[in-house]
């Protein structure tokens, strides 16, 4: 490891480290995991996918291109944080994190939060909205690191991906609704 990188990694751990929130301070600690929970994937495509059995049209388009998006983002973080293999930060909480995704570099969470914040902005022109779902972002983040699960600099590069991945996926959506149209169309399955 060079000297800048231990340097980081010093400084990314104590900051971290400022940040925890320990299980015993009670309603803090609950508050602060209930919503570390509000960025898992399922969470996210479980009601995506309620909505869009429901859902017609445009609203079925759209529900189905953010379910998707979400999941196959979190397929290449998945992968993306086993060729790093960061460790997570030592820890009780959160164990079904730590066993079936002991990687906590960038973190998912906060990829999520990204890609989220740039469809929600593609999608709605509500300002209030929009600014929920900011609060959302900010504090299911800030959420992961107090809880300790994730290592600030794990949220921070995970947000920052998070944008350049919704980015893409805004960009591509024109085609992928043109090239794929089939995918967005539950009608045309069952006909």
């Amino acid at each position: 490891m060079t000297e800048t990188l231990r340097k980081l990694t010093e400084f990314d751990e104590r900051a971290s480290a400022s940040l925890r929130i320990m299980p015993q301070e009670g309603p803090l600690f609950k508050a602060a995991a209930f919503i570390a929970h509000t960025g898992d994937s399922w969470f996210w495509c479980g009601p995506l996918f309620v909505l869009w059995l429901f859902a017609s049209g445009e609203r079925e388009r759209t529900l189905a291109y953010w379910g998707g998006s979400i999941a196959l983002t979190a397929c290449f973080v998945f992968v993306l944080k086993r060729l790093i293999a960061r460790a997570r930060p030592e820890g009780e909480w959160g164990s079904v994190y730590r066993k079936t995704d002991p990687y906590s570099f960038p973190s998912g969470h906060a990829v999520r939060a990204g890609v989220i914040l740039v469809l929600a902005f593609h999608t709605f022109h509500q300002p209030l909205l929009l600014f929920a779902f900011c609060v959302w972002a900010v504090l299911m983040m800030l959420s992961r690191v107090a809880t300790g699960v994730h290592y600030l600099l794990d949220v921070l590069a995970g947000f920052a991906l998070g944008l350049l991945i919704g980015w893409g996926w805004v960009a591509i959506q024109p085609w992928v609704f043109s090239t794929f149209p089939f995918l967005f169309d539950k009608s045309s399955w069952f006909s």
